[in-house]
């Protein structure tokens, strides 16, 4: 196998990633928008009772969060206050030195929450109260998108610290 070859393997499979965490984030927008709507008609006209409702929203909502977040990560288009510090540097070099060293912060950060939500989420044995789903399954949202974030920073830093290092320092590394 050519590193050209590995090169297009991991674009289709950063296209399938980012695509996948849209359709996640949009099914369970949809979910929510739905039972919410189901509740509010249900108030209006008591025919029955959701009393599932709050397990089922928690569940939506906590994958909801971190499932789009990791999506807004993987296809950089999460919010940010500015590149402040960059937009004031003068070489190309000490612009790729700066965001390589954000990037290492944003991997620590996603190493740590990482490591202590998959200690939370195999420690736990609760289960819901109407379904009996395991706790388990509501926390798993936080180790798996913390990985996936984990994984884009790292091949960034790489992106960028073969940058830094290279002749020709490429803008931004990529």
């Amino acid at each position: 196998m050519n590193m050209k070859s590995v090169t297009r393997f991991l674009a289709a499979l950063d296209r399938a990633v980012v695509l996948v965490l849209k359709a996640v984030t949009i099914a369970l927008f949809a979910a929510l928008v739905l039972i919410v709507t189901a509740n509010i008609l249900l108030r209006i006209f008591p025919v029955t009772s959701l009393h599932w409702l709050d397990e089922i929203v928690e569940l939506c909502f906590g994958a909801l969060v971190f499932y789009g977040a990791a999506g807004a990560w993987a296809g950089k288009a999460h919010f940010s206050v500015g590149d402040w510090i960059g937009n004031r540097l003068k070489s190309e070099r000490g612009k790729v030195a700066n965001r390589l060293l954000i990037e290492l912060a944003c991997l620590a950060f996603f190493a740590a929450f990482f490591a202590f939500s998959l200690q939370i989420t195999l420690r736990t044995m609760e289960v819901t109260s109407v379904f009996q789903i395991p706790r388990k399954v509501v926390y798993s949202c936080m180790p798996v998108s913390s990985a996936i974030m984990g994984l884009y920073s790292l091949a960034r830093s790489v992106a960028l610290g073969i940058a830094l290092f290279s002749p020709t320092v490429a803008k931004e590394g990529e």
